[in-house]
């Protein structure tokens, strides 16, 4: 394994943490987090994985179309950003896992709550931590050769 694969390893996962822990915080992911994220493929750059900025695309027309005040434009970069470090196709599989997490989450979540049918549809709930949960579990599953990213 070369030193900038190990580097932007180490850089992707601390930033995940960071992204995960702000997001729970503050309810955003500020501009530093996702663009250092960006940065971070410079590290170890393929050009094929530009095209991982399209996974973000379906978290675009959800936030605007389908659920604007649920979804962030801090999410959506979130992924373009983690699409450059991870290519389009391993990309889509953090994005499977995350978003299995937080509908996993959410199902245990809302009746501990005792929420009523119209609190669970307006619950907000922070995305990037299983967005970040996911990204890390296929970086890992990527680094091991578990699965191969072919675009």
């Amino acid at each position: 394994m070369q030193v900038n694969s190990i580097v932007q390893a180490v850089l992707f996962f601390c930033l995940m943490v960071c992204a995960a822990c702000i997001d729970i915080r503050k309810r955003e992911i500020p501009p530093p987090i996702w663009i250092s994220v960006a940065l971070v493929s410079v590290l170890d750059f393929k050009p094929v994985h530009i095209l991982g900025i399209i996974a973000a695309f379906p978290l675009l027309i959800i936030a605007t179309w389908i659920a604007p005040n649920r979804l962030g434009g801090g999410d959506v970069k979130f992924v373009a950003a983690a699409g450059l470090v991870l290519g389009l196709q391993v990309t889509n599989y953090g994005v499977i896992i995350g978003l299995t997490l937080q509908v996993l989450i959410f199902i245990a979540y809302a009746p501990l709550k005792k929420m009523k049918e119209k609190e669970v549809k307006n619950c907000s709930m922070p995305l990037a931590p299983c967005l970040a949960l996911g990204f890390c579990a296929v970086y890992l599953m990527k680094l091991g050769g578990i699965i191969h990213g072919f675009i």
